[in-house]
């Protein structure tokens, strides 16, 4: 990165905005200033653990400032491998929906505030053993607002499995590709 005044105005970027958690295979670059803020998550084999009892998955991957955050847009593009024997734990061609939200999957449907921020998106795993499946490309289609006056509002990228048929037992999702979201903080009211 140069010295000096762009390198001062990223990293103030970074810390009015809000940070990812230190995850290995996960790194968000936030730019902008006086509330409008573009963040860009690249995931490079980001491991999620899926376990069978589930059969869903939440990663967290940004906590916000507080204030309310609107998601103005963004696009997201994401491929999936499967990091433990197949036969044996995630299938193949095992239908995985993915979305992103500020709440955690707390079921095998992804819906509400599991999916408030990018829509449920399907997909099948279709890359054999470890290698990545085709891309699964969505956007951010409807603006949304997460109130963190009270709490600062996370963001998760949640994965689930359609049937119990998809996850015979415990096994790990590799998430590679890149997330952009652009996004205001409207402030606290406190």
């Amino acid at each position: 990165m140069t010295r000096g005044l762009p390198r001062t105005l990223a990293r103030a970027a970074a810390r009015e905005a809000g940070l990812a958690p230190p995850k290995l295979g996960l790194k968000a670059v936030t730019t902008g200033q006086g509330g409008s803020y573009r963040t860009v998550f690249t995931f490079a084999g980001m491991q999620v653990p899926v376990t069978d009892a589930l059969a869903y998955a939440g990663q967290k991957i940004f906590d916000f400032s507080d204030g309310k955050v609107r998601i103005k847009g963004g696009t997201a593009r994401l491929q999936f491998a499967v990091l433990t024997a197949r036969a044996s734990t995630i299938n193949d061609s095992a239908a995985l929906t993915w979305s992103l939200g500020s709440a955690a999957a707390s079921s095998a449907t992804l819906a509400g505030t599991m999916a408030n921020v990018l829509v449920s998106t399907a997909r099948t795993l279709d890359g054999p053993g470890a290698a990545l499946s085709t891309a699964s490309t969505a956007d951010v289609a409807a603006a949304a607002t997460l109130d963190g006056t009270t709490t600062p509002a996370d963001l998760y990228l949640n994965l689930a499995f359609a049937t119990g048929t998809d996850i015979d037992a415990d096994g790990t999702i590799a998430v590679t590709g890149t997330v952009t979201l652009l996004w205001e903080n409207w402030g606290d009211n406190v």
